[in-house]
Order: structure tokens, then sequence, then C-alpha cells
């Protein structure tokens, strides 16, 4: 859900070309991977968006693999697109996802380092025919919901520019809005993966841990972290997935995916009994105004839930051990280098000194008991409804109040990691 009809109203009457559309341009002869680079090139150029990038791929050599691809599509036309699922299709990667003979900074220039191999995700995506645009900027270490804790800037919403981007993946969710490119990859450990997409009208699909490797991420907290996808429709989120997805034995936290069967028709959707949104009454009227289209399409049954045990969970996320983890990934960076690191970042992160290892084995048993609770109250339902977030605040707003406004963001979207689910 958006968080208001402000958003809404405000987002573009015709959605940007999908992945289907331009790979269907590509077989019918329409178009070709070296005007499509042209075009976005132009986009990029013309934006006036430097705050969306911290590197790109060099004009000269991003036209060059165009121009191979081209090539390729004329010589072995629609079967390079078959074996290919993502033939020409443009993506950038948030930066703190490594790219091979390119820095990855964290929105931290002093931690950058130049990656020797690119992760296991990239190599899927370009072995699929993807074409890497460059990489995005971030909330530093992946350590935000709202897209401005960056020293190359804040990254303005593509809709409306004096509200947020979301964050943590601020500059991959804008660079999917404005059309700079067809998609792309974000991060997901409290929900940044899908307050970006929400506030910049598109898909957000963070799956479940393990089913995209995360090695070459730099982590946030290793044990939630998600590499996450923003596209215009759930159809070409569905197609990236498909490709970026897969075991990976060098990632410890790599799973093979257990199918679940096919279930009846219709869904039973579990919904909060009362949902919180901080004073914001544009969303209450938002999320009341969804829930009523969406109990009136066929089989379609609503049930109203406890909130409390999705609620205790999230907060143990930043009110709990687990902020010793950003600690723990940062190493001996953050005692070495603390002038570098975003005043509100380090602020976060310093909160690791209050938590020792009994506080982590505790907060470990006391997840575990909320995730049964949940369970228990999700056993007859197919999916869980909740807000993507609960208000759409401007950039004055954030930085006025830059934790408080943060954890309200967070409201709906951290227990999803915590708890270990998928979320769209």
């Amino acid at each position: 859900m958006t968080a208001t009809h402000a958003l809404q109203q405000a987002a573009p009457e015709a959605a940007p070309t999908t992945i289907a559309a331009t790979l269907a341009a590509y077989r019918e002869g329409r178009s070709t991977p070296g005007k499509v680079v042209a075009e976005l090139l132009a986009r990029i150029e013309s934006a006036g968006r430097d705050e969306v990038w911290i590197s790109r791929v060099p004009s000269k050599q991003l036209k060059q693999q165009a121009a191979a691809l081209d090539l390729m599509l004329q010589i072995k036309g629609e079967a390079v697109l078959e074996s290919m699922p993502l033939f020409g299709i443009p993506f950038a990667v948030k930066d703190n996802i490594d790219v091979a003979e390119m820095s990855t900074t964290g929105a931290c220039p002093e931690f950058g380092r130049l990656a020797s191999e690119s992760a296991t995700v990239v190599q899927r995506l370009q072995a699929a025919g993807a074409l890497l645009v460059g990489k995005t900027n971030l909330d530093q270490f992946a350590t935000g919901l709202v897209g401005v804790r960056s020293p190359y800037g804040a990254v303005r919403n593509a809709i409306k520019p004096e509200y947020v981007s979301g964050g943590s993946s601020s500059g991959s969710a804008v660079a999917v809005a404005l059309g700079q490119v067809m998609f792309s990859l974000g991060t997901d450990t409290a929900g940044s993966g899908r307050v970006p997409a929400a506030f910049n009208h598109l898909v957000g699909l963070k799956p479940t841990k393990g089913l995209i490797s995360a090695r070459g991420l730099v982590p946030a907290c290793r044990t939630l972290d998600c590499i996450s996808i923003f596209a215009h429709d759930v159809a070409d989120a569905w197609r990236v997935l498909h490709n970026a997805s897969g075991f990976d034995a060098e990632d410890g936290y790599s799973r093979r995916p257990t199918m679940l069967g096919v279930k009846r028709r219709g869904y039973r959707i579990a919904i909060p009994e009362q949902c919180e949104f901080f004073g914001d009454s544009v969303a209450q009227e938002a999320w009341e105004l969804s829930l009523a289209q969406i109990a009136a399409l066929p089989g379609v049954s609503l049930a109203k839930i406890p909130f409390a045990p999705f609620s205790a969970a999230a907060q143990l996320l930043y009110q709990g051990p687990w902020v010793a983890e950003r600690r723990a990934a940062l190493g001996d960076f953050f005692l070495e280098n603390p002038e570098a690191i975003h005043p509100v970042v380090r602020q976060i992160t310093a909160q690791a000194d209050d938590y020792d290892a009994v506080d982590s084995f505790n907060a470990q048993y006391r997840l575990a008991d909320l995730r049964r609770q949940a369970e228990n109250l999700l056993e007859g339902s197919d999916l869980m409804l909740v807000p993507t977030t609960t208000t759409f605040p401007t950039i004055a707003d954030v930085e006025a109040d830059p934790v408080v406004r943060n954890a309200q963001l967070g409201h709906y979207t951290n227990f999803v990691n915590l708890m270990d689910m998928s979320a769209l």
C-alpha cells in the first residue's frame, strides 16, 4: 500500500516500459538494446538527479556492450531471447553489492574497496543477459528507511521530490521509478526493499532469506539480510527473481526452497485488528479504502488477528541486540574511522555496547516464542496484509526527528525479516 493519496494522485498515468514489453519489442524488431541504452543514458543525463548514483559503468563501455548484444540479436534472432531471459534489460544494484572492478562503498567513501568478483546474484543476472548500468545510493551501511543518510546526498522521491524516497535502497528504487533502468537490486533487513517501493510507485519483492544468494553483499545484519528486487510490475519482479535465485554452496545462509504445493482457489487474508498510523489520517483513509476494495474481490475473505506478537518482534531489531550485528559487520572500521560514519548511523550502531551475549540469547528465545505465536495466528490464512508503512514524511520532517520518523516507517516491515517471511 502507498502511504497517502497524495502520492497516488501524483503517480504517472501510464506505467513505464516493462521488461516483458521490451523483450517483445526486441522480438518484433521494434527496438534493440542499443536504442534502449541510448534512451536511458539521455534520461539519466537530463534528469538532474545525480544523487541517485554512486558509480556508473562508463557510457562508452555501456554502449559497446549494447552494440554487442545488438549484433547477437541480429545473428541469432529469437533464439537468443529464449536462452537469455533478461537479454538487453538494463539494471542497477545497490552499492553494498559487489560488482567486479567497481568500488563497493556502502555509501561511505572511506570504506570503499574495489571488488575483485561480482556478487553471485549479479553474475546470475548478467548470465541471463541483463545489462548493468551502475551502482546506486543508499542510507549508509543500509541503516535507515529514509534515504537521506548518505554523504552522496539525500535521494529525493521520484514523484514528489520534497518527500523522502525511502531507504535504505533509495537510489535503487528511484532509478527504476525515473525510468533510468528497468529493474534494480536492493537489500532488505528491516523494510529497505519495500518502503522505497511504496514511496516511488513500484513493486518491491523481498524473498525469504537464502533464496537469493547474499555472497558478495556487505552485510548489515547477516542473519537477516535479503537481496530484494524493484520493478514496475509483479510479473517483472517474478521474472527477475527466477533468474536471480538459486542455491549457492559458498553462501552459508543459502537455502533450497521447499515447494508448498497448490492451495485452494481464493484467498484467506489476515489483517491486524487495529492499525497504527501515528496521526496520519490520510494514510489511514488510504488503508481503509484499500481494504474495502480487496474485500470486494471474488474469493477473498478477511480475518482480523492481534498484531501484538508482530509488533513485539519488530521492536527487537533496533531495541535489542541485533544492533550488535551492524557493529560486527563494520569490524574495526567503526572504531578507527568514526568521523567517516554518518552521525545517525554511528549513534544506532554504538548501541551495540549496551548488549552482551546473554542479552543475545534471551532475545533469540523471545523471538522464537513470538514466531510461534505468529504461526498460530496465521494458521488459517493464506497470507497477511498490512500497510507497507505508516506515513509519508518530507525530507525536512525526517531531518527534524531522524530516529523517531525512521522507526515509524518500519512499524509494519521490521517483523518480516525477524520472522523469516517473504513480502511484496
